[in-house]
């Protein structure tokens, strides 16, 4: 193994740990928010506030750091130019401090009608409560935009220490400070804590900073060649990011606020459970970009091309079994994380059967993260927004066709349809955006990337045929109370799943079981 190789996976080890904690603590605090609240007009109006905070985070701020920020400071580093570097990192800072006040202004005054628009659904109370919440959690944007900066600049120099433990304290004060207000605010509390979060996760991401030892400038030179060619990238980007929103608008807000109540909360639990194994393609694809960005600027293609082959192969590794795998466990999964307190069975039913169908698209969605770096690296960021936009015409369809084919006679499968429409869209996109970047790089060692595909779907199929066993036995080696009976009908086709996996990609020669096996070998003999 190369010692970039190296280097590059022990950084995806680090990221990919930190993100995993912090979605756990992600879904104790859902637990919670669903324990107190239930699924229905409260927690429907607590999710959808946080809709347009987000789509106005990714659009303007959450692209930036991908496609143009950290491939424009990596060449800086690079170069040897760090003076310039600090430069340009400071110009980004303020100019984004000071366009995220006045647009925040204007979202605060306009929160009513883009709300209504958006959830047209939602009768007065909810709406009102809706645009409430909203206001609160637009300015926890403020300080997660200035986070896409500091986070930028960390990873181009790969320091993780800030963006390892932020995330963790932004969960951490949610849970805490949420829980302890909510008896005076409601589900208010909830949007209250995660201001307070964003701030902690701000302070820890400038100490991130700080141990670089930056050199601050107060400069707005927008005219700097660096950030000239920042907005010559990040404005296709954005453009595209528009795109992909507006596909998660009309799926999650617009058309499930027409829905019966519950079902917003039902889709956004059940696609935060999704996005966890797309987490590790995240983790990987914000390694991966500093690395694929000096291999463009060198023009080794040859070494690119080995390096997105080997982080998309060992995405798929992952991803694949970890879909068929949430296929088989879905409910159990939804009933021990959620099912508790005022959240009833019909809510686990409900969400159990979108994340059900969301499942599929979990490949889809890990490999975009990738071929996506691919193309930022490159500095070409026109051709994922004109594939996006033909994904978002389609996606826009399937959306409007399942979410009628499945809605039933009272509008309770209709989630299932959204779902389905939001994983067909990812693979969609990924498969275009994968062709397109064979043309703009050349072969991308296709063959060793199906080698693993095929090697991942047969081991999973294997390891379904092991867990539907264990579940067949299960139901007779159960006890004690209802919540230990989920965990361990949870638990053990996880842990048969995981074991019987891994033994049939060994026997089938994927190399990527090898390099788990030393990774954990090397923790452990650490530990």
């Amino acid at each position: 193994m190369n010692r970039r190789a190296q280097t590059l996976r022990q950084a995806t080890t680090i990221v990919a740990l930190a993100m995993v904690l912090s979605r756990i603590l992600g879904f104790f605090r859902s637990s919670v928010i669903s324990a107190l609240f239930g699924q229905g007009n409260l927690t429907d109006a607590y999710n959808a506030a946080f809709m347009v905070p987000d789509t106005f985070y990714m659009v303007l701020i959450g692209g930036g750091i991908s496609s143009a920020f950290i491939p424009t400071l990596t060449r800086y580093i690079a170069e040897g130019n760090d003076d310039e570097g600090w430069r340009v990192t400071s110009i980004a800072f303020n100019f984004v401090a000071l366009m995220m006040t006045v647009v925040l202004v204007l979202a605060f005054i306009l929160a009513p009608w883009y709300m209504h628009l958006v959830e047209p659904g939602f009768g007065p109370a909810k709406l009102h409560l809706t645009v409430y919440l909203t206001r609160i959690t637009l300015a926890s944007i403020f300080f997660h935009s200035l986070n896409g900066v500091l986070i930028g600049t960390e990873y181009a120099y790969n320091e993780f220490w800030g963006t390892a433990l932020g995330p963790l304290a932004y969960n951490l004060a949610i849970i805490l400070i949420g829980m302890a207000l909510a008896s005076r605010f409601g589900i208010a509390a909830f949007a209250w804590s995660t201001l307070i979060g964003a701030a902690i996760n701000f302070a820890v991401q400038v100490i991130g900073v700080l141990r670089l030892r930056p050199r601050y400038y107060l400069s707005l030179a927008l005219r700097h060649p660096g950030i000239q060619r920042i907005f010559r990238l990040i404005l296709p980007v954005m453009l595209g990011l528009s795109i992909a929103q507006i596909n998660l608008l009309i799926n999650q807000s617009f058309l499930a606020s027409t829905l019966p109540k519950g079902t917003v909360n039902a889709l956004f639990l059940a696609s935060r459970i999704m996005l966890v194994p797309v987490m590790f393609a995240i983790s990987v694809g914000i390694t991966l970009l500093p690395g694929l960005s000096r291999h463009a600027v060198l023009n080794d293609r040859k070494a690119f091309r080995r390096t997105f082959s080997d982080s998309l192969r060992a995405v798929l590794f992952v991803t694949i079994p970890a879909s068929v795998g949430l296929l088989l466990i879905s409910h159990p999964l939804v009933q021990v994380l959620f099912q508790h307190g005022q959240f009833s069975e019909h809510a686990t039913d409900v969400t159990a059967g979108a994340l059900f169908w969301y499942t599929i698209g979990i490949t889809g969605y890990a490999a975009y993260e990738i071929i996506s770096r691919g193309f930022y690296a490159l500095e070409d960021t026109r051709t994922p927004v004109i594939i996006g936009a033909s994904s978002l015409v389609a996606g826009v369809a399937m959306n409007f066709i399942f979410v009628h084919l499945f809605r039933g006679p009272h509008g309770t499968g209709g989630a299932n349809g959204l779902a389905f429409a939001y994983s067909l869209t990812g693979i969609l996109n990924a498969g275009l955006l994968l062709r397109a970047l064979r043309r703009r790089a050349g072969p991308l060692q296709g063959r060793r990337i199906l080698k693993t595909s095929l090697a991942a779907l047969i081991s999973s199929l294997g390891m379904a045929f092991f867990i539907l066993g264990v579940e067949q036995i299960m139901p007779h080696l159960l006890f004690g109370p209802h919540l230990f009976r989920y965990l361990l009908m949870l638990l053990w086709p996880i842990l048969v799943g995981a074991v019987s996996y891994a033994v049939i990609a060994h026997l089938l020669g994927a190399e990527e079981v090898a390099w788990i096996m030393s990774m954990l070998r090397r923790r452990l003999s650490r530990a």
